[in-house]
């Protein structure tokens, strides 16, 4: 069973794609604290989750799919997560089904860590949008 981290805080800059966002200060504080097992490790390939298994101490293999979900911009973000956890596809959110598939391929029958993002985790871990609220930066999560 994995165990699933969710990479620490950044610095959110509505200018730069969020798949390019790097970690905060504080980000980088909580990352070098994390004490996790060792073993196996993935990581998805943005940087956030990059510096956080690295500041972390762990060598990790970069896999695509642990990537976080695919969605544009938006000024009300917390109100577009809600509906995709209800099941509704918000225009230009990749489908949960879709990114089930992905995480799934990744993570069935892996035994390591794996730094991935807030909406992927929730989704494989099979948490709600409230747990999805509560997660904080960094969080680790056991399946």
């Amino acid at each position: 069973m994995p165990t699933l981290v969710r990479h620490a805080a950044v610095v959110v800059d509505p200018a730069v794609p969020s798949c390019e966002w790097r970690l905060s200060e504080a980000g980088r504080e909580a990352a070098r604290a994390l004490a996790l097992p060792n073993g196996a490790v993935l990581t998805s390939p943005e940087p956030k989750a990059r510096e956080t298994a690295e500041l972390a101490g762990l060598a990790a293999v970069v896999d695509e799919r642990l990537r976080e979900v695919s969605r544009p911009w938006s000024d009300d973000y917390v109100a577009e997560v809600e509906r995709w956890f209800a099941g509704e596809a918000p225009e230009g959110w990749e489908r949960r089904e879709d990114a089930l598939t992905r995480l799934s391929g990744a993570l069935d029958g892996f035994d390591g860590v794996a730094v991935s993002h807030g909406l992927a985790i929730s989704l494989y871990a099979g948490l709600s949008f409230d747990e999805w609220r509560a997660l904080p930066f960094p969080a680790v999560v056991t399946c």
